[in-house]
């Protein structure tokens, strides 16, 4: 990773790309342009910003962070991000320029070629992300060993690997069933027509992404040979199969979703076989030392440190976002601060929350972006407060809205 950071002439700007090395790259000119409105020239700059860099992936794939800070009225920092296969390894603004309402911006960047995001949290913001309990499909699999708290236990090791890692803030939401009908995982609707008790444990836990998941198999791979056989039966089976006899498997589905609409934003799957071969009376409980002791628990458990690291990435790779707590002329009441990486002098992009219906009347969450940037001029440890150049009434925002760092 490498920052890149080039002063410009009128308007001071700085970009702060993070990179990783490619095996491509290719410098590319761009010209953006966007509409002032309210008088708002950082908004404008931002979005002609963001056009220059829509303008440049037409040529080159571009993944650029977000996070802007204003200083004695001017931008100090600034950082954007668009989402591609790409990424920009150094950028520079060459000029912009005003004709009437209409802010002209033409860049020079460095465009790299890279499959993923990296998970780098490239803005340095903080994620908070509430782990639910997970859904177990066929609990009488779980009866050998006496593992049906898998349910509850094994989200509680992942809280209990990812609760450390950088950037991230991990909270227990193991009483909450986020999705309780398995056939319709990850859509499920519920009777109000949304994505079961998604938005509801956001909510209710201050979080911006939810983990939920499905433990798809802890069978058997041969149960009748595990099974308790006759004495010869047996013995001819312990010597034709071994160990084979007590192979188990292990399946899971991982689920991240946005807290805000409710939409999957990332999954994985995973899938092992280890033996069990611990006595057939003997109870466990899943994530015990006797568990752990076991070949099965020995590989669950260095998958489980797979799954962590994963979600950690994939948590990495979305924009950090926080609601509007309340709204007092143009300032707005956000609920996160110092705790969650926020300064004053930080800008960040304003979206509301919209419901639209389906031929169904199925109800659906929309971010939709106000084209504006909110500017921190207070921050508390948990919260923040924040001014926009209009009334937000005039832009329909309200409280339950947010506001988003690509």
């Amino acid at each position: 990773m490498r920052n890149f950071i080039r002063l410009c002439s009128a308007v001071v700007l700085c970009f702060s790309v993070l990179v990783s090395l490619p095996a491509h790259a290719i410098w590319i000119e761009a010209t953006g342009s966007a509409m002032i409105q309210h008088q708002d020239l950082i908004s404008a700059r931002r979005a002609a910003i963001r056009d220059a860099i829509a303008q440049a992936t037409l040529q080159g794939s571009a993944s650029v962070s977000s996070h802007q800070r204003m200083q004695d009225g001017a931008v100090s920092v600034d950082n954007l991000s668009v989402s591609s296969e790409g990424r920009v390894r150094n950028l520079e603004v060459l000029h912009e320029q005003v004709r009437g309402n209409v802010l002209y911006l033409s860049i020079r960047a460095e465009v790299v070629e890279s499959d993923s995001c990296g998970g780098e949290f490239s803005n340095g913001y903080q994620r908070s992300v509430a782990i639910s309990s997970f859904h177990l499909d066929q609990p009488a699999q779980a009866s050998m060993g006496g593992l049906a708290d898998v349910i509850q236990s094994l989200p509680r090791e992942l809280i209990r690997r990812m609760e450390n890692k950088k950037h991230l803030r991990v909270l227990d939401a193991v009483r909450f069933q986020v999705q309780p009908d398995p056939e319709s995982m990850p859509t499920h609707i519920n009777r109000q027509n949304q994505l079961t008790d998604v938005l509801e444990v956001a909510t209710q836990m201050g979080t911006q992404y939810v983990i939920s998941g499905a433990i798809r198999s802890m069978a058997m791979v041969n149960p009748r040979l595990a099974q308790e056989r006759p004495r010869l039966p047996g013995l001819i089976e312990s010597i034709r199969y071994d160990e084979e006899r007590f192979l188990r498997e292990f399946k899971l589905d991982l689920y991240i979703y946005e807290g805000f609409s409710g939409a999957l934003v990332g999954q994985r799957q995973y899938k092992l076989t280890g033996h069990w071969l611990e006595d057939r009376t003997l109870k466990t409980g899943f994530a015990t030392p006797g568990f752990w002791g076991s070949e099965y628990g020995l590989k669950i458990d260095q998958l489980l440190d797979l799954v962590a690291m994963d979600a950690h990435q994939l948590l990495g790779c979305q924009p950090f976002m926080t609601r509007i707590l309340r709204t007092q002329e143009k300032n707005l009441y956000l609920e996160a601060g110092s705790s969650s990486g926020l300064q004053p002098g930080d800008t960040l992009s304003l979206y509301r929350i919209s419901t639209f219906f389906d031929a169904q009347q199925r109800a659906y969450r929309e971010m939709e972006s106000v084209d504006m940037v909110v500017t921190l001029k207070k921050v508390q440890p948990n919260f923040s407060v924040g001014e926009i150049p209009a009334l937000p009434v005039s832009m329909n925002i309200q409280q339950g809205d947010i506001v988003v760092a690509w």
